[in-house]
């Protein structure tokens, strides 16, 4: 029993021994971590790379020393005063473009808005703004006189005001171009940049200022409901933009500005059947209402060179794509706008600016409707604007992009004699030779007009008629009185096929 106890007492010992000095080699271990660890935070605190012994696999990415990076260039500077609430693009875009819109008065009452485009005094506004002071004369191009520029004030949102000359006002556009008289020579204005519409999006926020019912500069944000929306103004051709801003009497001419503060559109009308439905013209088309001005070309009608043949049957060739209406085209001038755009004799125009006509048959009547469809859209189009159509060719749907050119002054002739007396001249030649009424027209409807096949148009409301081009320059002051209203009538003489004069007193106007 000693000897067993003696043997014993020692592996009790031996096995304490060994647990305690487990204990103490793992506090000595974990005592020398911490202090390693606190020696890290130190090193950290200091702004030193410090490593850490590890084992890895491979060798891992380069890392650039934090001491060998500038440290403004990485970390963001660090402001005590707290963000802005009201530091938004929409704050900062009305910040640089409220300066430049206006209220533009007539005999001392607001009419509606406008904003200036250029440093130099010309503004952008509605033709419906500045109607009155025209003394109702209309028409494709109305020159400023002094009378109009003492009834026309514009005044700025710092209560300046100016008064202002009528450059051009085009009612089918809706457009007017006002010019400020400045009070010095070096007088210069706020102008605000003209943007781009074609590149609006569906949903993109905008916002418009304006005079609603009196109140200057107010703001109305909202978003783009619709892009070339059709058949909402007096002219039905004319695409706007669609928009659910809070449009009041008192917006009209007024800008619609994206959020980089550039003018997409020209505020124009609202919905009367429903609130927060306002519209607005699209800035590309105002930009190339500008450049005909520059040019020369406003009041010639848009062209493409095509003939279109009304007659052909369709049905066939546009039913296996699904299409119930269209209209075929029989040539193709190779020099000229449809030609280039890649359109093609043959060929059916099925959809016009992306939308089909389903409510238009494949009958002869559908079809000389889609024709007239057709040629009322390409004639509103100004010069340089491009008309999209999907035409049906050897069985497939092609769609091509076309870039409107302006008619020639003998072209316009032919387009005037059409839309304002319905009748159809020869397509070449130098006399207005008739060829037959347009359908439609009031002239189709008068007894006897079958005698007018072939007759040359000699005289227009007393003045002489020689050719096409002095037919012309008769129907462009006939355009003019048309667009009033004063005119609906008008006496028109004739020289038949077989060589009898006649006289029509009462012509009846087709628009």
């Amino acid at each position: 029993m000693a000897s067993s106890e003696r043997d014993g007492h020692p592996f009790w010992v031996a096995m304490g021994a060994a647990f305690v000095g487990t204990l103490l080699g793992g506090g000595a271990v974990w005592l020398a971590l911490q202090s390693r660890l606190d020696a890290v935070e130190a090193e950290v605190a200091r702004g030193r790379m410090v490593q850490l012994p590890v084992q890895v696999s491979e060798a891992p990415e380069p890392v650039e020393p934090i001491d060998s990076i500038d440290p403004a260039a990485n970390v963001p500077a660090v402001s005590d005063a707290p963000p802005d609430p009201g530091d938004s693009s929409l704050v900062r875009a009305v910040e640089r473009t409220r300066d430049s819109v206006v209220t533009i008065e007539l005999a001392g009452k607001p009419s509606g808005s406008g904003v200036v485009y250029d440093a130099n005094g010309k503004l952008l506004t509605n033709y419906h703004v500045i109607e009155r002071v025209l003394g109702g004369r209309g028409g494709q191009l109305v020159l400023g006189d002094a009378a109009a520029a003492k009834a026309i004030s514009v005044r700025f949102v710092d209560g300046r005001v100016r008064a202002a000359t009528v450059l051009a006002a085009d009612p089918d556009e809706d457009v007017a171009i006002l010019s400020l008289l400045r009070e010095r020579e070096e007088e210069r204005f706020d102008a605000a940049p003209l943007g781009y519409s074609a590149s609006l999006r569906l949903g993109e926020q905008v916002f418009a200022i304006g005079s609603p019912v009196g109140f200057e500069g107010t703001i109305a944000t909202g978003i783009i409901s619709a892009v070339e929306r059709t058949g909402v103004l007096g002219n039905r051709t004319l695409p706007v933009v669609q928009l659910d801003a809070a449009i009041n009497f008192g917006n009209s001419g007024g800008p619609l500005f994206n959020l980089a503060g550039e003018i997409v559109g020209i505020t124009t009308a609202r919905s009367s059947r429903g609130e927060g439905i306002g519209f607005a013209i699209p800035i590309d088309h105002i930009r190339l209402f500008l450049r005909a001005l520059e040019r020369g070309m406003r009041g010639r009608s848009g062209v493409i060179g095509v003939v279109i043949d009304q007659r052909r049957e369709i049905a066939k060739q546009i039913a296996p794509l699904g299409y119930h209406s269209g209209v075929a085209i029989a040539e193709v001038d190779p020099e000229r706008a449809a030609a280039l755009g890649g359109m093609k004799a043959n060929d059916v125009i099925v959809t016009i600016r992306g939308r089909r006509h389903d409510e238009i048959d494949a009958s002869e009547a559908g079809r000389a409707a889609f024709a007239q469809l057709v040629g009322d859209t390409i004639r509103a189009l100004l010069p340089g604007e491009t008309l999209v159509v999907e035409v049906v060719r050897d069985g497939e749907l092609v769609e091509l992009e076309i870039v409107v050119e302006a008619a020639s002054i003998e072209r316009q002739a032919r387009i005037d004699a059409e839309l304002l007396l319905g009748l159809h001249l020869t397509p070449e030649g130098d006399e207005a030779t008739i060829v037959q009424p347009v359908r439609g027209a009031p002239i189709a409807h008068v007894p006897g007009v079958h005698v007018l096949a072939g007759a040359r148009i000699v005289s227009l409301f007393g003045y002489p008629v020689e050719n096409v081009q002095q037919l012309g320059e008769r129907l462009s002051m006939l355009r003019t009185w048309s667009v009033t209203g004063r005119r609906r009538s008008i006496a028109i003489g004739f020289e038949t096929a077989d060589g009898r004069s006649l006289l029509a007193n009462n012509y009846p106007l087709a628009k």
